[in-house]
């Protein structure tokens, strides 16, 4: 994906959830858990003092859902399918949507987020705006 695309900047936040929330739970189609396992020993790695990991949980429905432990809440959702506005929502599927998630995940670490000033990308630090994304994207605000 490309960050001309007007999905980059809710790839790049749902890449962020991954990174900087603790208690997470991944939701998602079976073929996602071993690439969860993948994801969780390459943030042990890049991230040693990290104790909490994403855990997974298959579900039938066709989306990825980042899922609050602390309370129960989805934060982010990778779907065709438009969740509420306060879930930071990806509309693309699940297999494309969980390269992209990854690949920027990938980047993150390796610039040394979410330890880093800035290095999310422009824009970043401040609330994210799902209205104003869904709005770039082109999509209904329900």
């Amino acid at each position: 994906m490309r960050i001309t695309d007007p999905r980059w900047p809710a790839v790049r936040e749902l890449a962020r959830t991954l990174l900087r929330t603790e208690a997470l739970v991944v939701e998602g189609p079976p073929w996602l858990e071993s690439l969860v396992h993948q994801m969780n020993i390459r943030l042990g790695d890049i991230q040693p003092s990290r104790t909490l990991f994403p855990t997974f949980e298959s579900t039938s429905q066709h989306r990825i859902s980042l899922r609050s432990t602390t309370n129960d809440q989805i934060l982010a959702q990778c779907s065709a399918e438009e969740p509420p506005l306060d879930v930071v929502w990806l509309p693309m599927e699940t297999e494309d949507g969980w390269s992209a998630i990854w690949g920027v995940t990938v980047d993150l670490l390796d610039a040394g987020y979410p330890g880093c000033l800035g290095c999310g990308g422009p824009h970043t630090e401040g609330e994210w705006d799902e209205h104003g994304s869904r709005q770039n994207m082109g999509k209904s605000t329900n």
